[in-house]
């Protein structure tokens, strides 16, 4: 099959001249134009054939702009792996991913990050905007040209192609149906609110709250907060401060550090009053689930995240297809009883078959 190099030979001009041609862009003479198009219409080829071959010739450069590795207790080291994975299935595509990581209890760190990208010139970006006021900045920063997509957290009133993961409003209610099974009409119930300020973090919340409001129960929820970066000492003086109150009966925990409150209940011997539903399945977390001093994890797919989001920049960039505007991951419930099984069952069993990704570049 003719290839969009013979068009080129045919016409006597170079692969640019028959991309300005088909898209009608840049100059290129009248006689040049007129000879492009005869050699086309001889070899009844359609301009979006040209197109999409065109694309496919070309090397294209996906930026991602994530939250460092190592932090929420390694938890972006598993959609960073489904980036990975995604880059090398499409290594023969001419596709390059290229990291950019901050620190996401700084905003210079996130600004400092987000200039380096710019000026990497990327022709698509994926992106963890979970510091909001400073992601929402950034994206009217970027070129029209460039298309962006959101994983993990959704900025809502952006011009971003898509959003890849979870909708935490309803994750929160079903974590409020799962409190309720487990400790019935009696009790209270401790929420602690994770700083800093997240949209999905404050979603869950906001989720977990509506299902009791809207069922007319009568327990009574407190929110306590709780700033990430602070010394560990202070995550265990506020639950020493929570388990005060006699009437407690459930903490629900709105982040990946779910494991930190276990540690603490574990410690003061609470496991039996005190019942925890928190998020995602990083090592700590699975630990203390076995154990039942964690009774149920909200998973959210974070490897399968990664890897839909370079695959869709691929479909919207070199192949020219649509993308949906949302892409939910499923509301995984995960217990002591079927957390092995579902390392099986999904593409978090890749976190087995890689050694742990080094803090600068994924490889």
């Amino acid at each position: 099959m003719a290839t969009i190099k013979d068009i080129a030979k045919l016409a006597n001009v170079s692969i640019g001249t028959v991309d300005r041609v088909l898209h009608n862009r840049g100059f290129v003479s009248p006689e040049t134009r007129q000879r492009v198009k005869q050699v086309i219409q001889e070899l009844n080829y359609s301009p979006n054939i040209y197109a999409r071959q065109l694309k496919l010739a070309r090397h294209y450069k996906f930026g991602v702009l994530m939250p460092e590795l190592h932090q929420d207790a390694n938890y972006w080291e598993r959609p960073a792996i489904g980036m990975r994975d995604a880059a090398r299935e499409l290594e023969a595509h001419k596709i390059e991913v290229k990291f950019f990581f901050f620190d996401r209890y700084s905003e210079d760190s996130f600004n400092e990050k987000c200039n380096q990208l710019l000026d990497d010139d990327p022709d698509g970006l994926l992106i963890a905007p979970i510091l909001i006021n400073p992601a929402r900045q950034f994206v009217h920063s970027i070129p029209k040209k460039i298309p962006y997509i959101f994983f993990d957290s959704d900025i809502p009133q952006t011009n971003r192609l898509t959003f890849i993961g979870q909708d935490p409003n309803k994750s929160g209610i079903l974590a409020g149906k799962l409190m309720k099974m487990l400790i019935g009409n009696r009790g209270d119930i401790g929420i602690i609110r994770v700083l800093p300020e997240d949209y999905h973090i404050d979603q869950r919340i906001t989720g977990f709250q509506s299902f009791f409001q809207e069922n007319g129960e009568a327990i009574s929820i407190r929110v306590f907060e709780w700033q990430e970066n602070e010394d560990l000492s202070s995550i265990n003086a506020l639950i020493n401060k929570i388990v005060k109150n006699d009437d407690l009966r459930g903490i629900f925990i709105s982040n990946a550090l779910t494991y930190l409150v276990a540690s603490q209940i574990e410690l003061l011997k609470y496991q039996n009053r005190i019942k925890i539903i928190g998020y995602d399945l990083v090592q700590e977390n699975v630990e203390f689930l076995k154990k039942s001093i964690i009774d149920f994890l909200i998973s959210q797919s974070p490897v399968t995240q990664g890897y839909q989001g370079i695959k869709l920049l691929y479909k919207k960039l070199v192949l020219n297809q649509d993308v949906e505007d949302m892409i939910m991951m499923p509301i995984d419930i995960i217990t002591k009883e079927n957390v092995d099984f579902n390392k099986y069952i999904s593409r978090e069993n890749m976190i087995d078959n890689y050694s742990p990704v080094d803090s600068h570049l994924p490889d």
